[in-house]
């Protein structure tokens, strides 16, 4: 029963190391699997080890129509991912792969509507039409929203910031036959004087000045660039009209009609200091962006772009502003009038000075600033200068110049006891002043604790210990302890015991006694129990071996084994002893312990026992076990050979199958049994495999070695061009390419000419292509039709311009085909599908209408189609 049950393990195991080794160690046959198709992948990737190839990436194909977009948009080989998406036609349609992949899809985005009130407009490249300003028209005549205009001698108009109609104001007490200057000038003469009765207390020029010239002041508007005189001027007559409107009860809306900074001024003097604070919170509107071209952008595949013409012929006008200077010549300045956005300024010629008055001059030279004497502020008072300063300043002993007014030093300031009062140009302000007590340092506004012991500031001696406290530290003194004694953690001392802490303190045969700062040695005294004896140091009691010294009573083939205190007689082994006789006799170890020796076979010998095994076995190296034969050393199998119980088993290796022998081994024909396509190109079966091939030339292997990959030989230096000729490359090959120019026609790059100047008399050479340029484009056979292929149309592109395209050469067979997109756009079609790889050359050319003059362009483009086989 035990054979048979050990019989069963060893059968297991030697199963169990078959089928591990088969699964372990052998490459995967692929025979016969079926893999899966991999729907809308654009990039897979095949593992060491697998059959089938999986997918990395899933996504979309771009074709036709949407190629040339689909690779500006950054798509390497017109390939996107799922959920990418680009935009085509110059931003009108949207194309986008949904998740999972597929078909991309295309959809129209619909112009922008028109805002209302818009006196300007452009037609971009995408075809939307585009309003650049809006404003006002009022007869002939176009505003700019939100600016004021004098549209007479005595009418203000403004434009609102929404642009529609005109909002127009008489300017008070004008005469229109008497008034030679528009409205914002200052009053003159009789003028000024009935003005002055009418408003005594603020109407006269230098009031109306102090007013204007005070907003100007805290707004600013003289802080980094001085008022000119007739910006003064200015400013003094739109308070004129403020003070004029707060008299007559119109009300002070007006403001936000007239500009800036005429409309603060105007609200300044009309609503008196509380139109000041209000302007205070108020922002200079913001200057009216200038008009852009249609098109700036480049076309795809290079489109033209006709430097020569120019930009302003065809530019949309602006228009706005009113040159007073022109339209009332020499009734605004006695000298030289100069116009300026919104209004003019007058000057003097050279030994004049122009007069408060903003326009009159009267000779002398210039002793002072435009602001007057006075370094800040200046007023008029009984026909004399007074200066004056800005808030925080004080005025200085010379009446002219300011200086800072410390507050902090004058103690003018408003700091409460807490705060510190810093002194700032014009001001002060207020900082929390915080304290820390001694000992304390201040850290992120909050006082820390200083540690003197640790920054090594404290002052405790050499015989002292520095310890730390809050907010200082104390110096606690060392202690010194004598021999024999130590110090703990607490700065006690305490007996050393030398006993336990030295390495043999006292010689052997003596004991180590501790003592109170020292220790003794004490001699010992041995008394040995039989069967032991002293040791020659007389430190200790030793056995004694009887068995070494032949003291002992064993029998003749008995062997002496030495205890502790005495001795044993014991049997040799295979032996026992027998006490009747006093005798070792032999053991039958086969009979005393049945089935558990010998894994088979036990045969007894004297003092032993030796095992054996059956046919078929060989005892294995512990001499008990038995081992089966492993017939596979004998090699009786065509390739792979496994061993099982009493038996052995053939196989093959991956790419063979065995035959009905069950020894031999044949090949398998991968590339005759197999379902899919194993390569892309061509499978050759090879002993075992199989091996995927490429075209003899122009395709080398991918990395996966299914897939060819094309060979870039204009790259690789792999073509034979000569010097004068360009490689373009080829899906398997390239091409040897000339560009020259025709006569009449210089070459100005690699790929373009450029025409001479024509003589007057020549009408041929004045309607030939002002430009030649050539392309090269390359499909396969399998692209789907009709398609996209080029882009042709003007950069910059201008409204109103329009072209006319055809293919003029090449186009015999009537595989290409023209299309108008828009007024200054066409493209190119491969309509007809072409079946086997061929080369054309064709002209496209393109005539440009602008400004009533035709002018043509030739595109000479080779069009490569390749096999798609590969």
């Amino acid at each position: 029963i035990m054979i048979h049950t050990e019989s069963k393990v060893t059968l297991l195991r030697c199963t169990f190391l078959f089928l591990y080794m088969s699964v372990c160690f052998c490459q995967r046959d692929c025979t016969g699997v079926n893999c899966p198709q991999l729907d809308n992948c654009i990039q897979e990737v095949l593992e060491s080890g697998s059959c089938c190839a999986s997918c990395l990436q899933k996504g979309c194909t771009c074709e036709g129509y949407q190629y040339y977009d689909c690779l500006n948009s950054g798509f390497k080989n017109g390939k996107v991912g799922e959920g990418e998406s680009y935009f085509v036609d110059y931003g009108s349609t949207e194309c986008s792969c949904p998740m999972g992949g597929g078909r991309i899809s295309c959809n129209f985005i619909s112009c922008p509507d028109m805002p209302p009130n818009c006196i300007e407009v452009s037609e971009p490249a995408d075809g939307c039409v585009q309003c650049e300003r809006v404003g006002c028209v009022h007869g002939e005549q176009k505003y700019e929203a939100g600016h004021s205009f004098h549209v007479d001698p005595c009418r203000v108009c403004h434009c609102p910031n929404e642009g529609g109609n005109l909002m127009c104001y008489p300017v008070p007490d004008c005469d229109p036959h008497k008034v030679h200057k528009p409205m914002l000038a200052a009053p003159t003469g009789e003028d000024a004087a009935s003005m002055g009765k009418s408003y005594p207390d603020r109407f006269d020029q230098h009031g109306c000045c102090a007013a204007g010239q005070k907003w100007a002041t805290e707004n600013h508007h003289c802080n980094h660039m001085p008022l000119l005189n007739n910006d003064k001027h200015s400013i003094c007559n739109c308070c004129a009209l403020g003070l004029r409107a707060r008299s007559e009860g119109w009300g002070c809306d007006v403001h936000q009609y007239l500009g800036y900074p005429c409309g603060h001024v105007f609200l300044t003097c009309c609503q008196g200091e509380e139109g000041l604070s209000l302007l205070r919170r108020k922002q200079k509107p913001r200057p009216t962006s200038m008009p852009r071209k249609v098109s700036d952008s480049k076309f795809p595949s290079e489109a033209f772009s006709i430097s020569a013409t120019e930009e302003a012929a065809n530019a949309v006008e602006e228009q706005g502003d009113v040159d007073e200077c022109q339209l009332y010549p020499g009734q605004l300045c006695q000298h030289t009038c100069t116009n300026i956005w919104g209004s003019y300024r007058c000057g003097c010629n050279q030994g004049y000075i122009l007069q408060q008055d903003g326009s009159s001059c009267a000779p002398g030279t210039v002793t002072h600033l435009e602001n007057g004497p006075c370094s800040q502020q200046c007023t008029a008072v009984a026909g004399r200068t007074r200066c004056s300063c800005f808030p925080g300043f004080s005025l200085m002993t010379d009446g002219r110049m300011c200086e800072d007014v410390d507050e902090c030093a004058t103690n003018t300031h408003s700091c409460r006891p807490s705060e510190q009062c810093v002194n700032t140009v014009g001001s002060f302000i207020c900082e929390l002043q915080v304290t820390c007590p001694a000992g304390f340092q201040l850290r992120n506004s909050v006082c820390k604790d200083i540690d003197e012991c640790v920054l090594q500031t404290h002052n405790c001696g050499m015989g002292f210990v520095c310890e730390n406290t809050a907010g200082s530290f104390l110096c606690n003194p060392k202690h010194k302890c004598i021999s024999g004694f130590t110090q703990d953690s607490h700065g006690n001392c305490i007996d050393i015991n030398e006993c336990s802490s030295l390495s043999e303190p006292c010689g052997s045969g003596f004991n180590c006694i501790n003592t109170v700062g020292s220790y003794t040695c004490q001699q010992k005294i041995i008394m040995c129990n039989p069967g032991y004896h002293v040791s020659p140091d007389g430190a200790m009691c030793v056995d004694t071996d009887e068995c070494q010294m032949g003291t002992h009573r064993c029998g003749v083939g008995q062997i002496c084994h030495n205890l502790p205190g005495t001795y044993r007689c014991d049997c040799q082994t295979g032996y026992q002893y027998d006490a009747l006789r006093k005798v070792c006799s032999d053991v039958n170890e086969c009979w005393r312990y049945p089935g558990r020796l010998c894994a088979q076979t036990c045969e007894n010998t004297p003092g032993s026992y030796h095992c054996s095994c059956t046919a078929g076995f060989s005892l294995a190296f512990d001499g008990k076990n038995c081992e089966d034969v492993n017939e596979c050393d004998k090699n009786p199998c065509g390739q792979e050979c496994a061993n099982i119980y009493s038996s052995y088993q053939c196989y093959c290796r991956q790419g063979y199958y065995l035959k009905e022998d069950g020894h031999t081994c044949e090949d398998i024909d991968e590339c005759s049994q197999s379902i899919g396509n194993l390569c892309t190109f061509k499978c050759v079966n090879v002993a075992g495999s199989y091996q995927c091939a490429c075209p003899a030339n122009g395709y080398v292997m991918s990395a996966n070695g299914r897939t060819c990959k094309d060979i870039d030989e204009c790259t690789t230096a792999a073509h034979n061009c000569s010097y004068g000729q360009t490689c373009y490359n080829l899906q398997g090959g390239f091409r040897c390419l000339s560009f020259a120019c025709p006569h009449n026609y210089k070459k100005v790059s690699d790929i373009r000419c450029e025409r001479i100047s024509c003589p007057s008399n020549s009408l041929d050479c004045q309607n030939s292509p002002v430009r030649i340029t050539y392309y090269q484009l390359s499909f396969q056979t399998n692209i789907i039709i009709p398609a996209q292929i080029f882009r042709i149309g003007p950069s910059p592109a201008y409204s109103g311009d329009h072209i006319v395209i055809g293919i003029i050469k090449g186009n015999e067979e009537g595989y290409f085909s023209t299309r108008k997109l828009n007024s200054f756009t066409g493209a190119v079609y491969l309509q007809r599908q072409v079946r086997e790889p061929k080369d054309f050359l064709i002209d496209v050319e393109m005539k440009l209408l602008r400004q009533g003059t035709f002018t043509s362009f030739l595109a000479r483009i080779y069009v490569f189609i390749t096999s798609s086989a590969v």
